[in-house]
């Protein structure tokens, strides 16, 4: 008699893909301003082990509280409203939600965009630069002026790092935070406004455990979290107002 998992790797994709044992959302329970936006990916297992990060159109997004929280087809959640929204995640009939919280504090700064590029405008000079995870090249691409502009952009190496992934600005628009996927770890770096660059912060890189996968920076700007490809451990760093240096939090 074939196992389960025998089965599973005879059948087609489609097919297997019923052999789902767990979904996740990630990250996991996120906050964010109004009128800020928040990316959500599903992470599928499958019974033979193996995990997967379905394509955001793939997957069927819901929030249970749009006056607070809406999000569309590709996994994006924008703030409304302050409070709190369920935001779902189905693939296939298997279900997952997390609790996106929306805040009124006022950011310094305004994001547009997902987890690989953001388009990010100062609200105190109206001064905007975009960022863009540029994982072939181990880079993040920096550019200034407004989306809709053909500004060139300058490369900044993420180097000894590999596979730069997933971006997060802190709220006052100070540090870029970019979880590299392949070098399990996160680089920080200072952004320079005046100049549309970004600098190491001191102490960056730093390891984020196994399979990172997605960076969330605090409401209040005090730390972030990395979530991970695989269970539901969560890394805890706090992030130093100066610099952006970041620390393990024991």
């Amino acid at each position: 008699m074939l196992s389960l998992l025998g089965i599973s790797a005879c059948v087609p994709s489609t097919v297997s893909n019923l052999f789902v044992t767990s979904v996740k959302v990630t990250p996991a329970n996120p906050s964010i301003a109004i009128a800020g936006t928040q990316a959500f990916i599903l992470n599928v297992t499958f019974a033979d082990g193996t995990t997967d990060k379905e394509n955001p159109s793939k997957t069927t997004w819901t929030s249970d509280n749009t006056s607070v929280a809406t999000i569309n087809k590709m996994g994006v959640a924008t703030g409304i409203a302050a409070g709190t929204a369920n935001i779902g995640g189905s693939f296939q009939g298997n279900n997952a939600h997390t609790v996106l919280t929306v805040t009124n504090l006022m950011n310094a700064i305004a994001v547009r965009g997902d987890s690989r590029t953001l388009h990010v405008t100062n609200l105190n000079t109206g001064l905007e630069m975009t960022f863009a995870a540029n994982k072939l090249d181990d880079s993040v691409t920096v550019s200034s002026g407004s989306e809709g502009e053909n500004v060139a952009g300058a490369e900044t190496s993420v180097h000894p790092e590999r596979g730069p992934a997933w971006l997060a600005v802190d709220p006052l628009g100070n540090f870029l935070f970019v979880v590299n996927h392949t070098s399990e770890s996160v680089s920080a770096f200072a952004i320079d406004w005046k100049n549309g660059a970004l600098h190491p912060a001191a102490g960056s890189p730093v390891k984020a455990g196994a399979k990172p996968l997605s960076v969330e920076v605090d409401s209040d700007g005090a730390g972030l979290s990395v979530s991970h490809l695989e269970g539901t451990e969560v890394s805890r760093f706090r992030i130093e107002p100066a610099t952006g240096a970041l620390t393990h939090e024991q």
